[in-house]
């Protein structure tokens, strides 16, 4: 039953889980060196995190959808085991083959529960009782919060406490997720679980091919920033503005996002995610910086929210779990790992501009793709 109260308790889960990622994408690669680990360690152990996101939402979703448990109950089960994970770390650190296990353990039961809770989320707004726009925006802003925040917090205390903030955000996850709705459970039917359709497939290359356009951006903005002249709170400043971008879009625009064609909706994101990243590789003048940031609302928001919608529209109604889970794996987990690594490799040969030209001619290419999306 979707009551007012679990629709918060979705909020607080959202808020916690990105206010999570907040410290970990700035503050991990910091919190290791501080260990003593080298640089090719610190790569090795945040790799890991990025394959975790392959492997784990498929595997939660499938168990799933073959158990038939309630996803809120698996929230909580593995939000509090990655509560302990990462308690672990200060103590495991001092072993390499233990840190290595806990790092990686966390990092799947991380993974695998925000495509259970897009999954929910879309299931509620589909129903018209919430807008799945205004749920998730409550991610965008634990984030920002926690990225303006984690570096006062960090400045004043020891990185040893980097471990017990993360695992309080765990435990806020596990508290949100025994107040999730409960929406009834699609029996699977004998010998159904069949292969997803084209359609659905044809999404998740879409997606897969989106994220990998994202790989210099996610990888490098901020050296690339940097090394044009911006000082490190600027750099602050223009990361902020997209995820404002993003909050505007998810409040008010989310709803009129589900409701058009998935063709449409793909081909228009994909078209300003290639000017986006054309523009970046072209000019690095703050004014145009400003302008292509607030195309992350096309490029994450709109793309992002028409995608999980159509995963759950495509998908047998007994595996919405899984395809979700493979959606997350697919777009979050392979697209960014690969796009970050290539990104790298002609970031190192041919410098930021040439790894920022080739993401928009990805984007480019996943039109091709998109064209084929139902109309």
């Amino acid at each position: 039953m979707v009551t007012l109260l679990s629709l918060h308790h979705i909020r607080l889960f959202y808020a916690a889980y990105f206010a999570a990622m907040g410290l970990i994408l700035p503050f991990f690669p910091v919190y290791l060196a501080s260990l003593g680990y080298s640089v090719a360690v610190i790569g090795m152990m945040t790799g890991l995190l990025a394959a975790a996101k392959v492997i784990a939402p498929p595997c939660s979703g499938y168990w799933l959808d073959v158990r038939g448990m309630a996803a809120g109950r698996f929230i909580v089960l593995a939000s509090c085991l990655a509560a302990l994970c990462v308690a672990l770390f200060n103590v495991a650190s001092a072993s390499m083959p233990a840190f290595i296990v806990i790092v990686l353990l966390f990092g799947m039961l991380w993974a695998s529960v925000l495509p259970l809770t897009d999954g929910l989320s879309i299931h509620v707004s589909e129903a018209a009782l919430a807008d799945y726009g205004r749920l998730r925006v409550w991610g965008s802003i634990g984030f920002v919060v926690t990225s303006l925040l984690g570096g006062v917090l960090f400045g004043e205390l020891s990185l040893a406490w980097f471990p017990w903030f993360l695992a309080a955000l765990m435990l806020v996850m596990a508290f949100a997720g025994r107040g999730f709705p409960s929406i009834e459970h699609v029996e699977m039917p004998d010998m159904a679980y069949s292969g997803f359709s084209a359609t659905l497939l044809l999404l998740f290359v879409v997606s897969f091919l989106m994220q990998l356009s994202h790989g210099a951006y996610y990888g490098f903005f901020s050296l690339y920033l940097l090394d044009v002249g911006y000082s490190g709170w600027q750099v602050g400043v223009f990361w902020v503005l997209g995820v404002l971008a993003e909050i505007i879009l998810m409040w008010r625009w989310a709803k009129p996002v589900q409701s058009m064609p998935l063709m449409t909706v793909m081909l228009v994101c994909l078209f300003l995610t290639a000017l986006r990243w054309l523009g970046m590789g072209l000019s690095h003048v703050w004014w145009v910086l400003i302008a292509l940031q607030c195309l992350h609302a096309a490029s994450f928001a709109a793309f992002h929210i028409a995608a999980v919608t159509w995963v759950k529209r495509l998908a047998p109604p007994h595996r919405h779990a899984a395809a979700q889970g493979w959606f997350s794996a697919t777009g979050f987990g392979l697209g960014t790992t690969v796009g970050i690594m290539g990104c790298g490799l002609i970031v190192e040969a041919y410098g930021f501009s040439a790894a920022f030209y080739a993401c928009a001619g990805v984007a480019l290419l996943a039109m091709l793709f998109a064209r084929r999306l139902p109309r």
